[in-house]
């Protein structure tokens, strides 16, 4: 089986910052084997404060593959928000992203597990790093 990762926004962001714990842990997966969703995308661009800013964003996202928002996905999701919407509040992109993680079966890749953990569907790649 193949070794494959969805990276969740908090893990691009160290990317970018140059946090040498998290590109080893990426390392661990090859390139073609690691995935972004449209959602990690739209937050990544979102967070440019100029052009050049924006164009190394570009460059960093076009590392990894884009794994597509279909129907089925989307199912997922309204799934996901319906069931934890008043219990765990949480936020329309986290879900898309679990949702996306949910549907290809592939494990998410963040620093955020208690925004994850609660959905007993997703498969978390959290590390924890001592100070």
């Amino acid at each position: 089986m193949e070794n494959k990762i969805i990276l969740d926004s908090c893990i691009v962001t160290e990317i970018q910052r140059g946090n040498i714990k998290i590109v080893n842990e990426v390392c661990n997966f090859q390139q073609e084997n690691s995935f972004i969703t449209p959602i990690v995308v739209a937050e990544i661009f979102r967070g440019a404060r100029n052009k050049s800013e924006l164009e190394k964003c570009r460059k960093l996202l076009h590392k990894f593959r884009i794994l597509s928002l279909n129907e089925s996905v989307v199912t997922t999701f309204s799934e996901l928000f319906d069931r934890y919407s008043l219990s765990h509040r949480p936020s329309e992109p986290d879900m898309l992203i679990a949702a996306t993680a949910i549907h290809y079966d592939i494990p998410l890749f963040t620093l955020n597990a208690k925004d994850f953990q609660f959905v007993p569907e997703i498969k978390l790649h959290a590390i924890y790093f001592a100070e």
